[in-house]
């Protein structure tokens, strides 16, 4: 039995298969998932678990390159959510739209579903690697 880490079985197997420029989410709670990609449903009541969990929980196990969130958190505390918790670059498009921030989720390899009630608390991240 494990110890530390990530105890969810899902999640940990999922995050164990990402390889160099795989893409996945990590989202508030009303972040519609297309058809067909994975979610690993993480949330229990609104709030719990925070986006910010679920970040600080992730940020030491993962080599990412980069990340991008809706211009709509722009200078807002899901911004800050992950600028203080990854030094990487972060790009803004429109949360809707053919070029937007859920069109982008199209081809992610999962979804990680918080219970996090802020609007627009959602991140891509692209995996990078660790050498």
């Amino acid at each position: 039995m494990l110890t530390h880490g990530i105890l969810n079985a899902q999640l940990a197997a999922d995050l164990a298969g990402l390889r160099h420029k795989d893409r996945f989410v990590i989202s508030d709670c009303g972040l519609p998932d297309p058809p067909g990609i994975e979610v690993v449903d993480l949330a229990l009541v609104f709030g719990v678990p925070r986006f910010e969990d679920v970040l600080d929980a992730l940020k030491d196990d993962l080599t990412l390159e980069s990340a991008l969130m809706a211009c709509e958190v722009e200078g807002h505390a899901p911004e800050r959510w992950v600028r203080d918790r990854f030094d990487l670059p972060v790009s803004f498009v429109p949360h809707d739209g053919p070029h937007g921030f859920k069109a982008a989720v199209e081809g992610v390899k999962f979804i990680v579903r918080t219970g996090e009630t802020t609007s627009f608390a959602n991140v891509i991240f692209q995996c990078g690697v660790p050498f």
